[in-house]
């Protein structure tokens, strides 16, 4: 865990987390969000509390057991049935889990159920859900960008949204996060193999807005990013520099100073007016 100025605040020793997600919990005297995270170590799915002060605790008796050879991909999504989280398999499956999270008791429990299982043909990653809208974003590696239904009432029909092409994006397609704007809004993904970022438009037909790149600082002190999987953006005020949002990206080739991968904080601002949004 950390805070907006890159300082570590936290560390769980949980496992092998890949992709996180969280949801709001409304009017909680406690907790103010309920995050999961896919774990590798022993193929579940793990959840998180979040308390009013940004501190996690780990609840290691909600383990999900996926039954999934490799846990990969994950994002959260709530509709009127309730909180809901999806998964995916390196092999193409998807799974998704209703949660029912008890905070009454002495230690706080979540409940899930496996609602509704679909695959796609070949390894996917990252995903992103439009609660408003009931869709699912997802990215196909080596294919492109898909959206699908999210309420598990509905058939899991997948539409193309954008395909790999070697120009806007280049394998491989990684994590995407929307900027919710109203009713409006942008889907940012990340084009791993040319170290850029596609804006597409949340809505249908999900028009493209275009792309962009993070560079490093003139002065050299900081270096850009590349080869980013994970990413997240938010349109919530978080003052100063990010009073219109940020978009938080991980820099695979961390360069300036040498050093592993890191992540870069970018106000959206900044993102809004390169492309004209």
């Amino acid at each position: 865990v950390y805070d907006l100025a890159g300082k570590r605040l936290q560390v769980i020793a949980a496992g092998l987390t890949n992709n996180i997600d969280l949801r709001y919990l409304s009017a909680h005297p406690r907790w103010s969000a309920l995050a999961a995270a896919s774990n590798r170590s022993n193929n579940t799915i793990s959840l998180f509390l979040v308390d009013h002060n940004g501190e996690l605790t780990w609840l290691v008796d909600s383990e999900i057991s996926t039954g999934l050879t490799e846990p990969y991909g994950l994002c959260m999504f709530r509709n009127d049935y309730g909180l809901q989280v999806f998964v995916n398999d390196t092999d193409g499956r998807y799974q998704q889990w209703g949660l029912t999270l008890n905070t009454s008791a002495a230690v706080p429990v979540v409940a899930a159920e496996l609602l509704r299982e679909f695959a796609v043909s070949s390894q996917p990653e990252g995903c992103v859900a439009d609660d408003s809208n009931e869709r699912l974003f997802l990215g196909v590696e080596a294919e492109g960008v898909r959206t699908v239904a999210a309420n598990h009432q509905q058939p899991a029909d997948l539409t193309n949204i954008a395909e790999i092409d070697g120009s806007i994006l280049v394998a491989d397609v990684e994590g995407m996060s929307l900027y919710l704007d109203g009713d409006v809004g942008f889907l940012v993904v990340s084009s791993q193999g040319n170290y850029s970022y596609a804006v597409y438009d949340r809505l249908p037909p999900h028009g493209y807005r275009g792309s962009f790149v993070v560079s490093g600082l003139a002065d050299g002190s900081l270096d850009g990013s590349g080869e980013t999987d994970g990413l997240d953006v938010t349109s919530v005020n978080l003052g100063g520099d990010f009073s219109s949002g940020m978009l938080v990206v991980q820099d695979g080739i961390n360069t300036l100073p040498a050093a592993p991968q890191n992540f870069k904080y970018i106000p959206w601002q900044r993102v809004a007016t390169a492309l004209g949004l």
